[in-house]
């Protein structure tokens, strides 16, 4: 089992409210309704997503008893643009927390960043046993390039970084036990996000900000949205009882009391609540009302809320997915 020494999410203290973007036009009485969530925090221009994922590190590592310098490995993940072109965040992110001895690479895996840096976190330390690996995330949605609010219909994306400490070893105070892990994929669904447009040469060039929308109906066009959510449900369900046999936990124990989704609204919960009432009787739980959907951040997220959600010996998983498509899902017990 994989010990995680700490897991954080940092918010910007600026919130905005669905009720407000309604009223002035920048969302749709529809896609309000699909999102089911009531206000989301934004970052200002002083905060891009890399910046949010040092303050959540540096939260996680104070709280870690793990020392920057102790750090062999730092992933980041992230969704949406960073702040230059041509650059590496997660060399930004290690230097900035004093991580100077760690190998930063960076994970693009949409939605499910922080869930695929989290996978090869695991596999890293089972192979690097005395040394701690640290996972961030940091997103910033803005104009011009990505409307919070429209640019993916009835999913209203948030600011935040998220970050987590993990060790191959465990000690008195650690905030979870990762006891088992699962991923799959289906990568004939990667035209959700690219539609029949053409491979371009530079950012933006199929227009600004980017519409999902428009890419999603060009796939839709050629493919069933029942074949789509039959390939979701199966793989997720799938994700769900292989992290539960990993980790030699049956889904009907009474210790093991949520299961979390990803923070993507109302439409997500009710696909995928039926779905895991078959297979487990935790209770299904969309924690997404007051931050909105985190980018590449909603899994660690998930775990930084289960830290105050469970008592000692209970469990918990956490679901998530991403474009391309894949889904993770991540058995845990607090100490």
């Amino acid at each position: 089992m994989i010990s995680v020494r700490a897991v954080a999410t940092w918010l910007p203290e600026t919130r905005e409210s669905l009720a407000d973007a309604l009223a002035d036009g920048r969302l749709t009485e529809a896609d309000a309704e699909r999102s089911g969530y009531t206000r989301v925090p934004v970052a200002g221009p002083d905060l891009p997503g890399p910046v949010l994922a040092v303050n959540a590190a540096r939260r996680a590592l104070a709280a870690s008893g793990v020392a920057p310098d102790q750090v062999g490995l730092l992933l980041h993940a992230w969704t949406t643009y960073q702040g230059h072109d041509l650059w590496s965040p997660p060399h930004y992110v290690a230097d900035q927390v004093g991580a100077g001895a760690a190998l930063p690479i960076g994970v693009r895996q949409l939605s499910n960043g922080g869930a695929a840096a989290t996978e090869l976190a695991v596999a890293w330390l089972r192979a690097n046993p005395g040394s701690a690996a640290v996972v961030t995330t940091g997103d910033r949605f803005c104009l011009p390039g990505f409307d919070r609010w429209r640019s993916d219909r009835g999913l209203v994306h948030a600011d935040a970084g998220t970050a987590m400490v993990l060790t191959a070893t465990q000690r008195a105070g650690d905030a979870l036990v990762l006891r088992g892990l699962a991923s799959a994929s289906a990568p004939e669904l990667e035209g959700m996000h690219r539609g029949d447009d053409p491979f371009s040469t530079a950012r933006h060039e199929q227009g600004a900000p980017i519409d999902l929308a428009r890419t999603k109906k060009a796939f839709f066009a050629e493919h069933s949205r029942e074949a789509f959510t039959g390939t979701a449900t199966a793989t997720a369900k799938r994700v769900v009882v292989t992290a539960a046999e990993r980790a030699g936990v049956a889904l009907d124990d009474p210790t093991l009391r949520y299961l979390l989704l990803p923070r993507i609204g109302r439409l997500t919960f009710e696909l995928y609540r039926p779905v895991f009432a078959e297979v487990t009787t935790a209770e299904v739980l969309d924690l997404g009302d007051g931050t909105g959907h985190l980018g590449a951040g909603d899994l660690l997220a998930n775990l930084a809320d289960l830290t105050a959600l469970l008592t000692p010996g209970e469990k918990a998983v956490v679901f998530n997915g991403g474009g391309g498509y894949t889904w993770t899902a991540a058995l845990v017990e607090r100490p």
